[in-house]
């Protein structure tokens, strides 16, 4: 069975190349083909011989080469291995067929058929549905299924069943010559009887059609045209076989050719074209002879051949993708035709020059360049070449229809008249030739030479005008006629305006304007000047002239300018050395209003049809429109033209479908599916994406988005790959949208999802672990700085409790033993005086004093000893205090506690006790209040006090000054309450009276719950004396004012 199959295809294969031999040994005319760019790939691109190229419905081309299946986006060529991810092998694989719904059918060289969609691939092991050779071997049907042609003739494969048709089912048998299936689901066999079969829709029996051409060997090629009539190529030639809703037509008449059919395989363009493989060349045919085409030799239309360019003379498949480009699939390679903007103008052979161009009668045109004479050309392309106007500089047609030429060399000035060429001598004609013209309203001509010295021809009269323009000679400048008959001439920073009778001047208002002007044009009212500056408009108003500059968003453009005209719509075409740029008239418009705006602009150059650029100031114009509308471009390689009209009915508006192909990390290549898991420590990421639009993909344009990284989207240009290193880990999703060659826009494109595995440590419960212990770490050192201001304090307070009970004892053993001792010496004296005697009255007097000093000495040095807290409340000592002074005074005393008494470190609380106290005595004393009261609140974070009168306040002068002279009242509440880190404040309560508040911080005020494991801390000033029982506070301490060292006394 495969020695069967090998032999049918190499006789299939043998019979192809001997058809397209014998069709290249006749040769007939030959029309070039026009208004189409070409490309092509071939071994030095790793393609080699093209058997059949086919696209599928997502844009990607398919190709069965003599290296394999391959698939196509434009730009890259990609193996079918690297395509399925090596899911198969790329020698294995024979040819491919790409279905309607995208399923990539792959004939293999030992298992059959691969049905490859999806990502997956499906095997159909049955070798009856094998087809036999590299092209036109698979045919889909309108239900999905294929008709195959197969080594045992005609097979149909349907879902997973392979059917051989035979007999039983109305074919004949024997390998089928043509299989073809048309918009109505019938399907047309022809058979090796030479006899054309129908299966139509629903039925299950082929019917004869009546047509047969005999038993042939010779395939045979059927397609719908636009207009629903099948067209078949066999060896009658090219035919019609069916028109739409009528019967098939009988063969035409004629002898049937010896070698087979005239043509091979075509297709139809989108503007209903004929496009048919013929002897060694591409045949196109608008419009197509309705009774057909019998041979390709001496057919009228046009030829591409290898002379053009064809990368060979042997074609086996022709297609016309989505975009309406033209791929052939021949034996060097592939070629890609695509229909170009611009069209290249038949002229007689000359240097490569820039031309002249002016516009003649009826769609003519007259040309002209250095080696080129003066040249009329005819819309048929008839050319008249006047060799007496030689070495041409300047063409110009005046508002009469009449053309101007101009030259080097001796008498060159030129004016049609009738049907030849009146010479003009002027007066420079033998030292400097004309380089520019212009017909004013007075029908007088108008030059400017070499030199930049500017005539007027008046009469028969030359009159010199460089000293009424005020020009000096050598700047030549610009000069230009407009439909007014008025003169413009651009020079230096001048632009002079001749209406026939006088001359305006007027000056570029700064250098910025200055484009210096070497062409210029005029439509209406603008006066357009443009050289290497760019380009600028001036306009007139009102009397007054005002200059812009066209700015553009593309900073590229325009580029070095020879060449500008506004057409009759409003759009602007300037021509030069980049090219030609376009500015629409609706951007025009927008400009004129705004005229410090931008403008957008599109740029042609080759890829468009250009044949070359047009970078010379000479000849000139390089552009021009023609009464039709029709624009022209001249530049070194050739003139050509354009219709605007076309242009914009022919701009490619389908979005371009955008694909993400693969992902590329650490080096290691993945399909682009959704859900991609990547390990840990994936650091280079690479993105391959693409964008289908074949018609020009040199401009199609990427952006692309990875969310939570690009904060915009990144221009990429024509790159179509991404890279990205050091991404976070997590879920990802990547976004690319595309614009075509006509910059239209697919605002949805391709989006990928994939997900980046955390290593450990970034993990989140990592994260919540490090926090964790960050703050841990924050709370210990927070706990150790607490107790060192905790361990500072006791210090300072074991400290002050040691100088008290020096400076008590030392009181106590001497100033209160003396005093005592002196005491009893006027005791033993006032007891020698008799009982009456008043100088005892005195002394007993004075010994009361005495005692009285002595109990307030022993008094003061009690509370220097300080007394024991642990028996008696901070509320019940600040109530015996006030109690003591309302005894003394008419005021009221009342205190409040709110909170649960918390026991309280001794000297803190005596020294509470002594703020409040003074509080108090102010209270009672100076502020004739007639109600005191007193409030004590323990808090977990803070020790709350105050005391509140109703009395006349303090004054404000006294509360921003601290202190009155003389008493030392409030600067000892402050110092106290600094030295146990508290916050005191005074000031109006809200009665108007005096409020006092005391808050001390909890770490201070309140005794710890339990001891400390030790007595030094690092964190500390150095040593400090520390309290004899050093403690740890366990209280949440809140306040600011304990962040600091304490600074008090």
């Amino acid at each position: 069975m495969r020695s069967i199959q090998r032999i049918a295809a190499s006789l299939t294969l043998a019979l192809f190349l001997g058809q397209a031999a014998a069709r290249a040994l006749s040769s007939g005319p030959e029309h070039d083909l026009q208004g189409f760019r070409h490309a092509v790939w071939t071994a030095q691109d790793g393609i080699g011989a093209v058997f059949d190229v086919m696209q599928a419905p997502g844009g990607y081309l398919w190709l069965t080469t003599s290296k394999g299946v391959l698939r196509f986006d434009g730009v890259r060529f990609q193996t079918i291995e690297e395509v399925t991810n090596g899911a198969v092998s790329f020698n294995d694989i024979f040819s491919v067929f790409v279905a309607s719904n995208g399923g990539v059918w792959l004939t293999t060289r030992t298992a059959g058929l691969l049905l490859w969609q999806n990502g997956k691939i499906t095997p159909y092991s049955d070798r009856r549905c094998t087809p036999t050779a590299q092209f036109q071997g698979i045919f889909e049907g309108a239900d999905d299924s294929l008709w195959i042609q197969a080594a045992t003739g005609l097979a149909h494969l349907k879902g997973n069943v392979c059917e051989q048709v035979g007999p039983d089912r109305g074919y004949p048998g024997g390998l089928p010559l043509g299989i073809f299936t048309d918009r109505e689901g019938s399907v047309w066999v022809k058979t090796p009887q030479g006899a054309i079969i129908v299966l139509a829709k629903g039925q299950t029996v082929f019917q004869p059609t009546g047509y047969t051409t005999g038993p042939s060997s010779s395939m045979a090629f059927l397609h719908e045209a636009p207009d629903g009539t099948i067209w078949i190529s066999d060896a009658l030639g090219f035919h019609p076989f069916k028109k739409a809703g009528a019967p098939p037509l009988p063969p035409p008449p004629g002898k049937i050719a010896p070698e087979g059919s005239p043509f091979h395989d075509f297709t139809f363009g989108p503007d209903g074209s004929l496009w048919a493989i013929g002897p060694k060349s591409v045949h196109r045919y608008a419009p197509i002879p309705p009774e057909g085409i019998p041979s390709a030799t001496g057919a009228p239309g046009e030829t591409f051949t290898p002379k053009q360019g064809l990368s060979a003379n042997v074609v086996s498949k022709i297609l016309v993708d989505h975009e309406g480009s033209i791929w052939l699939a021949t034996n060097s390679g592939l070629d890609r035709l695509h229909r170009t903007a611009l069209t290249t103008l038949s002229l007689p052979e000359a240097d490569e020059h820039d031309f002249a161009l002016a516009p003649g009668d009826n769609g003519s045109i007259w040309v002209g360049n250095e080696s080129l004479p003066l040249t009329h050309v005819l819309p048929g392309g008839t050319t008249t070449t006047y060799p007496q106007a030689s070495s041409v500089i300047s063409i110009r047609r005046d508002r009469s229809g009449t053309i101007w030429s101009a030259g080097r060399g001796g008498p060159n000035l030129w004016r049609s008249s009738g049907s030849g060429l009146e010479l003009l001598h002027q007066p420079k004609e033998d030292t400097q030739p004309v380089f520019a013209l212009a017909v004013d309203r007075n029908n007088d001509l108008w030059i400017t030479t070499r030199e930049g010295e500017t005539f007027q021809h008046a009469g028969d009269q030359w009159i010199p005008r460089n000293k009424d323009l005020e020009r000096k000679a050598g700047n030549l400048g610009a000069m230009a006629g407009d439909q007014a008959g008025n003169v413009w001439l651009a020079f230096s920073r001048t632009l002079a305006l001749w209406n026939g009778s006088a001359f305006r001047r007027f000056t570029y208002p700064d250098g910025a304007l200055n484009v210096s002007a070497s062409t210029m044009s005029v439509r209406g009212d603008h006066v357009w000047l443009a050289g290497r500056g760019g380009v600028a408009l001036f306009t007139l108003k009102d009397g007054q002239g005002h200059f812009s500059r066209l700015l553009f968003k593309n900073h590229d453009l325009p580029g070095r300018v020879s060449g500008v005209v506004e057409t009759a719509t409003g759009d602007l075409w300037i021509n030069g050395f980049s090219g030609i740029t376009h500015v629409s008239a609706a951007e025009l418009t927008g400009w004129l209003h705004d005229p410090a705006s931008t403008v957008s602009a599109e740029r042609l150059d080759a890829l468009d049809g250009l044949p070359g650029l047009s970078g010379e100031r000479f000849p000139e114009p390089s552009v021009i429109e023609s009464a039709s509308g029709r624009l022209w471009f001249a530049t070194s390689k050739g003139v050509a033209w354009l219709d605007p009209a076309t242009l914009e009915g022919n701009r490619n508006r389908l979005p371009p479908p955008v694909t993400i192909s693969a992902l590329i990390v650490n080096g290691r290549s993945y399909p682009a599916s959704n859900a991609l898991v990547f390990p840990p420590h994936t650091e280079n990421l690479e993105i391959d994406y693409t964008a289908l639009s074949l018609a020009i993909p040199e401009r199609v344009l990427f952006r692309y988005k990875l969310d939570g990284v690009d904060k915009d989207w990144q221009d990429a240009g024509t790159r179509r790959q991404a890279f990205y290193t050091s991404l976070p880990p997590g879920p990802h999703r990547f976004h690319v949208i595309a614009c075509n060659n006509d910059g239209v826009w697919n605002e949805t494109g391709a989006d990928l999802a994939f997900t980046l595995q955390p290593a450990f440590y970034q993990t989140g419960s990592f994260r919540v672990i490090a926090v964790l212990v960050f703050a841990g770490i924050v709370w210990l050192l927070f706990r150790l700085r607490i107790r060192s201001i905790t361990h500072e304090l006791q210090g300072r307070l074991a400290e002050r409790l040691a100088e008290r009970e020096r400076i008590a004892r030392e009181l106590h053993d001497t100033l209160l033993q003396s005093l005592f001792g002196l005491t009893l010496r006027f005791q033993t004296a006032a007891h020698r005086l008799p009982a009456g005697d008043p100088t005892r009255a005195a002394l007993d007097d004075v010994l009361s004093q005495s005692d009285k000093v002595m109990r307030e000495g022993r008094e003061r040095v009690l509370s220097l000893r300080g007394r024991s807290g642990a028996n008696i409340d901070l509320t019940e000592a600040i109530a015996e205090v006030g109690q003591q002074l309302q005894s003394l005074h008419p005021a009221h005393f009342e205190i409040t506690s709110d909170g649960r008494p918390l026991p309280l470190e001794d000297l803190i609380q005596e020294e509470i006790v002594l703020i409040v106290r003074e509080a108090l005595v102010n209270a009672f004393t100076h502020s004739g209040a007639r109600t005191v009261s007193a409030t004590v609140a323990y808090r977990s974070h803070a020790l709350h006090l105050s005391v509140i009168d109703d009395g006349c306040g303090i004054d404000p002068a006294i509360l921003k000054a601290g202190s009155r002279d003389g008493h030392w009242g409030l600067p000892g509440m402050k110092e106290r309450a600094g030295r146990i880190r508290a916050e005191l404040r005074i000031g109006v309560g809200p009665g108007g009276g005096a409020q006092v508040e005391l808050r001390v911080p909890s770490s201070v005020a309140y005794r710890p719950v339990r001891r400390a494991r030790f007595r030094w801390n690092p964190f500390s000033r150095g040593r400090r004396p520390v309290a004899p029982h050093p403690v740890e506070v366990s209280a949440i301490v809140d306040d600011p004012t304990l962040s600091g060292q304490h600074q008090g006394g």
